[in-house]
């Protein structure tokens, strides 16, 4: 009916990987992380996969007017994502994506949005490495529901428990002595580990009180949170100071991380009362 069957149109062929044979579809939830441009029509997106692990897909049109990819995925909002897997280097095809959480608070609190886009380069970092472990997208994707929950300044220990428990995730836990020692550590940063008498001289050694090692200990240990939990309601002794010593902690250990980005999004944090000044 309507032309022989030559005259027919022809199914679209199925993608092929670079080998030539067919390229595999796989499925994930997952969460933006970041989007650039690729082309004047497409985009890369940075995704945390439901497994803990960085993927980047380009999403071709992703730009164009009647794109099916408009108002499908946006940063810091959870999506179900389907994609070509690459067999080579590393960068897949999106094919089909649908937004699952879409978190549209964060853009509507600047406070918020700056403490996520901290917590996404951290996450990023975090699933790119070897370490990288399925908690990664849990504590990530909790954490942003708080923040877009929040109506104002985001709490500060929410900030020390997402730092606290990524480098966990990243196996950069700092070893602070013995669980049951009691009174101030002397902790050398560069070696992330109490001050020992033949440290040399140059490496970096700061003075933390009980408190502020209960506190991580606490917080990395902590499970899951939401907009109503008790410890984000106030901002448990130490806490501050604990924001003070990841930030040196973080610049030791991961170079690579937006010490910039980290500054803003601290600076976006609830004050401290000055009683937590020292």
């Amino acid at each position: 009916m309507g032309g022989t069957e030559t005259e027919r149109a022809a199914p679209a062929p199925r993608r092929r990987a670079r080998s030539g044979a067919p390229a595999r579809v796989e499925r994930t939830d997952a969460a933006v992380l970041r989007i650039f441009p690729f082309s004047n029509t497409s985009q890369m997106v940075v995704w945390l996969a439901s497994d803990g692990r960085r993927l980047v897909t380009s999403v071709k049109g992703a730009a164009r007017p009647k794109s099916a990819f408009l108002g499908q995925f946006d940063l810091f909002q959870t999506c179900e994502l389907l994609y070509y897997a690459a067999a080579r280097d590393g960068v897949h095809v999106a094919r089909e994506c649908c937004t699952l959480r879409r978190r549209d608070g964060l853009r509507l609190n600047w406070r918020a949005e700056h403490c996520a886009s901290w917590f996404a380069a951290l996450a990023e970092i975090a699933a790119s490495s070897d370490a990288a472990a399925p908690d990664l997208f849990a504590l990530f994707c909790e954490t942003l529901d708080v923040l877009d929950a929040c109506p104002g300044a985001p709490p500060p220990a929410l900030f020390a428990r997402f730092e606290a428990k990524a480098l966990s995730c990243l196996g950069l836990r700092p070893n602070f002595g013995p669980a049951d020692a009691a009174g101030p550590v002397r902790f050398n940063l560069a070696a992330g580990r109490p001050a020992a008498p033949d440290d040399p001289a140059s490496d970096p050694v700061v003075r933390l009180p009980a408190a502020v090692v209960s506190l991580f200990a606490l917080l990395a240990a902590s499970p899951s949170v939401g907009p109503g939990s008790s410890f984000l309601r106030e901002t448990p002794p130490g806490t501050h100071a604990l924001l003070r010593f990841l930030g040196l902690f973080v610049r030791y250990h991961l170079p690579d991380a937006p010490a910039a980005g980290r500054a803003l999004a601290a600076a976006a944090l609830a004050a401290p009362p000055p009683s937590a000044v020292p």
